[in-house]
């Protein structure tokens, strides 16, 4: 797992900012705040943002390029950097490392950069090689680097610790522990959550006096579930346990009156067929495709046109695919590395159709015109626009279409946003409050049909999620 990066800053650069910073604040009234002091500071040519700096390399030739060092515990660390075009061109699939006595790592390269982890031969920093390879042969000749000691590393404390699997692939670490049926709950805790969930069921039904409703709970397991190959050898070696909490939780509210959608089903019939992973979930991100998100949204729409006949769910061919590459998503911006090195290709749907305005002006992505698809959680100030992630009401103004109350994770929001654009009036709960509220169910009711409460509760939880959406049933 990585969980720290040793920073490598110049001196001069230092020196001549601290120096600069003391000229100005020698100027500024007591009481002035020195934002724009430090933001003009390190602008150039007028910009309101900092100077663009190409990456650094440690050590480069005409084959390989070694970015940096990153410390992911005191003895451990990963080397990260990229192979140019020349050596794509030679056939070089991967990277081997040595050093110490006898040390060999070899790994394969993921789009032409590589993440690989190795360990340190003792408590003190070390100096090793790194060789492009074609197969079993070597290409060019081999660059020297220094891997740092670094004692005082550790893991995020904000859950978002990121592990490099096999290949230079890379994934939450949390996954792992998911994976290996490390957290599971014991069986009196699954009965209170099958007990909950029956209850908030039996409550809401009986609110509605009559007219049909439905919870419908999707499951979407995360991309180690679907591809166990992400996984390095040696941190899946001691998987005990067959079960795994997700395969708790689908089964415990499979056994309620609620509608259950298990994705690991329906994705695996996806990969049976000819799909990969990575059709699936996006490489350097950790939320699924937008055709994923499609998936998520046919599955929940076959249980909402049950309900409701005037309901007509898109189907794929409503879409055409495009690709684009982009900047490297939450898995690089976490780790700190270089977005503009770690890149990916993506699939994206392109609608036949016009989405209805209250669904087209909620902001999916940061910032599409410079590439970069990290998922949009936060109200931009600048514009209009309403976060995706963020607590809205979206009113199509069909009041023959069903209303509905959608709770999701992050990776639920693309396929609610379809939803959404399929329905009359739908409250989306801000990402992460998984709290039924029949208060809510309640007043954003089909008033002209005279309702009771609305027509469908959906809840999106990835298997990551699955203590954010549930453990508060065991409170």
């Amino acid at each position: 797992m990585i969980h720290s990066k040793t920073r490598r800053y110049s001196c001069l650069l230092a020196v001549l900012l601290f120096c600069t910073a003391l000229l100005f604040s020698a100027c500024v009234p007591n009481g002035s705040p020195d934002e724009d002091i430090f933001r003009t500071i390190l602008s150039t040519d007028g910009d309101d943002g900092p100077a663009e700096t190409n990456p650094e390399a440690l050590a480069e030739n005409e084959y390989l390029s070694i970015l940096d060092v990153i410390s992911i515990t005191p003895t451990n660390v990963a080397v990260y950097g990229q192979l140019t075009d020349e050596a794509k061109n030679a056939g070089v699939t991967s990277v081997r490392i040595t050093g110490g006595v006898g040390m060999e790592v070899q790994e394969s390269c993921s789009d032409g950069y590589f993440v690989i982890p190795f360990d340190l031969p003792g408590t003190t920093k070390a100096n090793f090689a790194a060789t492009a390879m074609c197969g079993e042969k070597e290409v060019g000749e081999s660059l020297t680097f220094t891997a740092p000691y670094d004692s005082t590393a550790e893991p995020r404390l904000d859950g978002k610790s990121v592990s490099v699997g096999s290949d230079s692939r890379l994934y939450f670490s949390k996954y792992l522990d998911d994976y290996l049926g490390a957290k599971l709950y014991t069986a009196s805790q699954v009965k209170k959550i099958k007990s909950v969930v029956a209850s908030t069921y039996a409550a809401y039904a009986n609110r509605a006096g009559g007219s049909e409703v439905a919870i419908v709970y999707v499951f979407l397991p995360d991309i180690t579930t679907m591809d166990p190959g992400i996984l390095r050898e040696e941190d899946v070696a001691g998987k005990k346990n067959l079960l795994t909490r997700y395969e708790q939780i689908v089964t415990a509210i499979s056994g309620t009156r609620a509608k259950v959608v298990d994705m690991q089903t329906v994705l695996q019939a996806e990969l049976d067929s000819g799909k990969t992973i990575y059709d699936l979930y996006r490489q350097t991100d950790s939320h699924p495709t937008e055709y994923a998100s499609f998936l998520m949204y046919r599955e929940v729409m076959r249980y909402i046109s049950a309900l409701d006949p005037d309901v007509v769910p898109r189907t794929i061919d409503d879409y055409t695919f495009t690709e684009m590459t982009v900047k490297g998503g939450d898995y690089v911006t976490y780790r700190d590395l270089d977005p503009d090195v770690i890149t990916e290709t993506i699939k994206l749907l392109k609608p036949t159709f016009d989405y209805q305005p209250a669904v087209a002006n909620i902001k999916l992505y940061n910032d599409p015109e410079n590439k970069d698809y990290t998922l949009f959680t936060d109200i931009n100030s600048n514009d209009a626009y309403t976060g995706g992630a963020e607590r809205s009401l979206v009113t199509t103004g069909r009041t023959e279409l069903p209303n509905l109350l959608i709770y999701r994770d992050e990776n639920g929001i693309a396929a609610s946003l379809m939803i959404a654009d399929s329905c009359d009036q739908t409250l989306l709960a801000r990402a992460g409050d998984f709290t039924i509220s029949l208060t809510d169910a309640a007043q954003y009711r089909d008033k002209e049909e005279k309702k009771s409460v609305l027509d469908c509760i959906v809840v999106f939880v990835s298997e990551s999620s699955i203590p954010d959406a549930f453990d508060n049933s065991l409170l």
